[in-house]
């Protein structure tokens, strides 16, 4: 993807059955801008492998995929479900997550993406909140 080159941060904090998990990571990315649709791609280590991640996203909604190591679809639209695929070494999971929260903020060099979802997985959900900052 041509574009203009960026730093991707990822913060994000899952609450789980009465467990916290925080996670801080900072990649190398591009940044486009294509009608009203923002994109940025970048590449990230597994235990498994490279996993190749792009993010769609305009004012409305979200879309994350990854592909290499682990393959997802993830679509976030505030204040509705959707059905997200998750593929594990033991076959596709499809997932229902709710969106509470999408926000992009505009900032002096970059942007700021602030997200609040929930996995849906039985009666006690899987909340989250992830804030994606770019600097370019």
């Amino acid at each position: 993807m041509a574009g203009q080159k960026c730093k991707v941060n990822l913060n994000s904090i899952q609450n789980m059955g009465g467990e916290q998990e925080h996670i801080m990571d900072q990649y190398s990315g591009t940044f486009m801008e294509r009608d009203d649709r923002r994109y940025v791609s970048y590449s990230r280590d597994s235990e498994d492998g490279q996993i190749d991640c792009l993010i769609t996203f305009d004012r409305r909604s979200l879309f994350m995929t990854q592909k290499g190591a682990l393959r997802s679809k993830l679509e976030l639209m505030p204040g509705k479900q959707t059905t997200n695929e998750y593929n594990t070494p033991f076959g596709m999971i499809n997932l229902q997550v709710f969106t509470r929260r999408y926000e992009v903020v505009e900032q002096k060099n970059g942007l700021k993406l602030i997200i609040d979802y929930d996995i849906i997985t039985g009666p006690n959900p899987i909340e989250t909140k992830m804030e994606i900052v770019l600097q370019f």
